[in-house]
């Protein structure tokens, strides 16, 4: 089953129940895959991922991929074209397709529905009227609500003003590892200090400890996801690397002064 419509900067297309595709790639267009029920089993760039709901992929232009679906699985795709007056460039400087955003996007899969709903029906509306303008508020729809999705997957600046590049090095991993099992001696080795003299030389770069800023990275994130996304609080503490939920909703309420569920329910 597929449902389409395009205009020249923008196509909607939703498929479910055992779509296929063969290997593709669009040199002028992003992509961005959101499964809204079920896993989208999608190969991009020769590495694979089981997409579920709620976790979309950004596909740059210009990069190969293809995907199939489950019986009881369906995607929304929307595509954009990058250049022109219309396309993601009008967006610059910051939502450039693939300009240091992270190809994951979480998202939140009701609030998707609703809007893929309201955006066909109006599109095949205004295309059936010839009304352009109801077209072109449409299409600036999808580019606000993109832009806005890509914003939120930027990843956190590093703070400014430490110029000790081994501690710069120590801060890049832990912005690009939160997630991952990380311990003292590891960050040490990479910033090429003994752990003592890291602690120390960390604390006074910036203001707190590694286990206090990985943290902050950490509670960071997952604000984002539970804003955004469907998952369930135990999945996102996992995803985030907390050895526990107990752990997740401990740091989580001494960093923002509510438990994970109330702020989801803000």
């Amino acid at each position: 089953m597929e449902m389409k419509v395009e205009t020249n900067w923008i196509e909607l297309w939703q498929g479910s129940h055992s779509f296929k595709n063969v290997p593709h790639k669009h040199e002028d267009w992003m992509q961005v895959t959101l499964p809204i029920k079920g896993t989208v089993h999608f190969t991009q760039e020769e590495r694979s991922y089981g997409l579920k709901q709620g976790n979309g992929l950004l596909q740059p232009p210009g990069t190969e991929h293809h995907f199939y679906l489950g019986k009881q699985s369906s995607v929304i795709i929307i595509k954009v074209r990058e250049r022109g007056d219309g396309g993601m460039e009008s967006l610059q400087p910051h939502f450039m397709a693939g300009a240091g955003q992270d190809i994951r996007q979480e998202f939140h899969t009701g609030d998707m529905i609703g809007r893929f709903r309201q955006w066909m029906m109006a599109l095949m509306e205004g295309q059936a009227l010839a009304d352009p303008i109801a077209v072109q508020e449409v299409e600036q729809d999808v580019l606000a609500y993109l832009g806005g999705m890509l914003k939120l997957g930027q990843k956190e600046l590093l703070p400014p003003g430490i110029n000790d590049p081994h501690i710069r090095r120590a801060l890049t991993y832990l912005h690009d590892c939160y997630d991952h099992t990380i311990n003292i001696e590891e960050l040490a080795g990479i910033a090429l200090q003994s752990r003592y003299h890291f602690i120390r030389s960390f604390r006074e770069a910036t203001g707190t400890t590694p286990y206090q800023y990985l943290l902050r990275l950490r509670i960071t994130e997952a604000m984002n996801r539970l804003r955004r996304s469907d998952a369930t609080i135990g999945q996102i503490s996992v995803d985030l690397g907390f050895s526990s939920t107990s752990q997740f909703h401990r740091a989580f309420l001494k960093m923002t002064g509510v438990t994970p569920q109330a702020y989801r329910q803000q």
